[in-house]
Order: C-alpha cells, then sequence, then structure tokens
C-alpha cells in the first residue's frame, strides 16, 4: 500500500487563523475608524477654530495661538502613536493592510480604504513633525519678528558682530512660513482623505451584511451613524437588507439570542416591530424573550 502524505497543513497557518475570524477583524475596522475619525475631526475642529479667531491660518506662526499648536500636537501624538507604541491610527493602518492585502484576488473598496487610511497615516507623521517644528523652533522666530530689522541676524549668529549679509542668506520667517503653509495643506488631505474613506466605508455596508459583528456594531454605534454618514440606522440597514429595515433589526436580534444577549435581542425584535408590525418572527421572538427576561430578572431578584 502507498503511503499518501497528509494535505492538512497549509502552507500559511496563521493566515487561515486569520481568515477564519475575519468577520471580527472587519468589524473591528469599522469600530476604529469610527474612533480615529472622530479624533481627527476634534483636531480639525482645533484647527479651524484658531484659524477663525486668528482671521487668517497664517498666524498659526503667532505666539499667540501657541497653547493651540502645543494642542494640536499633542492629539496628534495620541492618535499616530510612535514605533514602540502605535496610536489608534497606526494600529487602524496596519490592521487595514491585514484585512485586504495585496493579492491577485483583491476587494477594490476594500483596498480603497486601505490605501487612503494609509496615505491618512503618513499625511498625519508630516503634520505632526511640522507642528512640532513650529513648537520647537518657531519661537526663535517669533522672537526674531519682534526685533528690528538689523539686528534679526545678530539673533542667528554666534558671533558679537552681526554679519550685514545672514539675514538674507538664512529666511527664517520665510522657513517658518512654508511650515506653517504645509501644515494648512496636510490639515485639509487629511480631512479630504478621511472623508473619502469614510464614503467608501459607507458603500460597503451591504456587502457586509451577512456579518452579524458589523450589523450589531451598526446598532451598538447609532450615534456615529448619524454622525458621520448622516442617516438614522434603519435607513442603513433598509440599504443593507434589500429595503427591509425590519430584517435587519431580526438579524442583530438573531444573532444577539444566539449568544444569549435576551435583552439585546428583545430590543431588537421591539425595533422589527416598529418597522414592520406583521413580521412574523418579531411578534413570535418578542413574546419568547419577554418571558425569558422575565424570569431572568426574577431569578436574580432584580
Amino acid at each position: 500500500m502507498q503511503y499518501i502524505p497528509s494535505q492538512i497543513h497549509t502552507e500559511n497557518p496563521s493566515r487561515d487563523w486569520f481568515e477564519q475570524r475575519r468577520d471580527h477583524f472587519v468589524r473591528q475596522v469599522v469600530d476604529e475608524f469610527f474612533h480615529v475619525f472622530t479624533s481627527f475631526q476634534g483636531i480639525y475642529q482645533v484647527y479651524v477654530t484658531s484659524c477663525v479667531n486668528a482671521a487668517s491660518c497664517a498666524d498659526m506662526r503667532d505666539k499667540e495661538i501657541e497653547a493651540v499648536r502645543k494642542d494640536m500636537w499633542e492629539r496628534l501624538t495620541s492618535l499616530v502613536g510612535s514605533e514602540s507604541e502605535k496610536g489608534p491610527l497606526w494600529q487602524l493602518k496596519d490592521l487595514c493592510h491585514r484585512v485586504w492585502p495585496e493579492t491577485e484576488e483583491q476587494d477594490v473598496s476594500g483596498s480603497l480604504v486601505d490605501w487612503l487610511v494609509g496615505s491618512v497615516f503618513h499625511e498625519a507623521m508630516k503634520l505632526k513633525e511640522n507642528i512640532y517644528l513650529l513648537n520647537s523652533y518657531g519661537p526663535a522666530a517669533f522672537r526674531m519678528q519682534e526685533q528690528p530689522e538689523g539686528q534679526r541676524a545678530f539673533i542667528l549668529s554666534c558671533s558679537p558682530v552681526p554679519p550685514a549679509h545672514l539675514a538674507s542668506v538664512v529666511d527664517v520667517q520665510r522657513l517658518v512660513g512654508r511650515i506653517v503653509s504645509d501644515v494648512a495643506g496636510q490639515v485639509e488631505q487629511i480631512g479630504f482623505l478621511f472623508g473619502q474613506a469614510n464614503y467608501i466605508l459607507r458603500m460597503m455596508m451591504p456587502s457586509l451584511a451577512s456579518n452579524m459583528l458589523v450589523v450589531r456594531l451598526l446598532v451598538e454605534r447609532e450615534d456615529m451613524v448619524r454622525r458621520l454618514w448622516g442617516e438614522e440606522v434603519r435607513q442603513l440597514l433598509a440599504d443593507m437588507f434589500f429595503g427591509d429595515a425590519a430584517e435587519g433589526f431580526c438579524a442583530a436580534g438573531r444573532s444577539y439570542l444566539a449568544g444569549q444577549w435576551y435583552s439585546q435581542a428583545l430590543t431588537m425584535y421591539q425595533r422589527a416591530l416598529e418597522e414592520d408590525p406583521a413580521c412574523d418572527e418579531a411578534l413570535a421572538r418578542v413574546v419568547q424573550l419577554r418571558a425569558i427576561v422575565r424570569d431572568h430578572h426574577q431569578l436574580l431578584g432584580l
């Protein structure tokens, strides 16, 4: 009898492990994107408010808004992180690349989200560095700006005699001005990229209707759905489930019920009835789950 080697071992066991848990990681991408995008919106709000109050974004160089620059840098540091301690945006970038790797059978929408999030990350790194430069080296430029023209070169020189030509060789004000201009462009570019990624992620939702972890996340994050996509979760579920929002709520209810989350399942089926009072599944489950929840509360003495 000829021995035939077993074929059960795969070439990439870690990839198989990941694929088996893919629904969880896709859900994690959506959840973390909600968090990261809203964090950037906070940074953008700080930036826009400072520009409006100063009447010009070029005034980012002024020492009067030093606290604003430091606030932005701290927020960016928390968002991006570092090599030794990756922040939420860095982790999201890595996760997107893991969920939608470069393969011959690429998910086009997922690959676009991966590319856009990666672009956001690299722009955020450059923005963080530029704000650091403004915070660390800007004060010297601010002091020069306050000095008479003839004394500015002396500030940059270690010589007791200010060289007359140094001010024309090292135009510190212009260098700082270019950094300020870069900051303005980078903030707007990040906002644009985030907006594109947000739109594509929303358009992907119907294709994720079979991922119950994503469906449950959406009903648990109704405020985020409303804030980032400008619609109610019932409208989103209707789009995902062929115009039938009740079926979307029932799908979430089934998932909660399978995990023995009875109160959450009851809430979902009740919301299904709000959409379709004649939904047979919801009618039967509401009766069943009310009894289960009531008995559970009595058992616990609640």
